[in-house]
């Protein structure tokens, strides 16, 4: 009868370490998956932060293409004068440039 109690004992504490030796590696998981959370989220609000910029970006090159084709509308009418046409072709090309430089920007990832 003192030997199963003994055997049962035995059993009993094999059990317990076992489960402590699983309890210890889910913790570690934990602690592994709660560093990956704060991880993507702080990648998370940077990809937000630069949605918003990439989104004001774009309103401002809305603005400025609204701008530029008032332009393009003046250039039409204007007469074949060298100096106003050469100012606007000149602001039409920088926007130009800054609309291809912000096409650019949207395009990495």
């Amino acid at each position: 009868m003192k030997q199963e109690i003994v055997t049962q004992y035995l059993a009993l504490k094999l059990k317990v370490s076992q489960m402590i030796t699983r309890l210890q590696e889910q913790e570690g998981t934990i602690t592994e998956l709660n560093r990956e959370i704060i991880r993507l989220e702080a990648s998370l609000t940077l990809k937000s932060e630069e949605l918003m910029e990439a989104r004001n970006q774009a309103k401002e090159l809305e603005k400025n293409f609204k701008k530029s084709d008032k332009i393009g509308k003046i250039v039409v009418n204007t007469d074949n004068t060298a100096v106003p046409t050469a100012e606007l072709k000149k602001k039409l090309d920088q926007y130009i440039v800054e609309i291809d430089h912000c096409i650019e920007q949207l395009r990495k990832p």
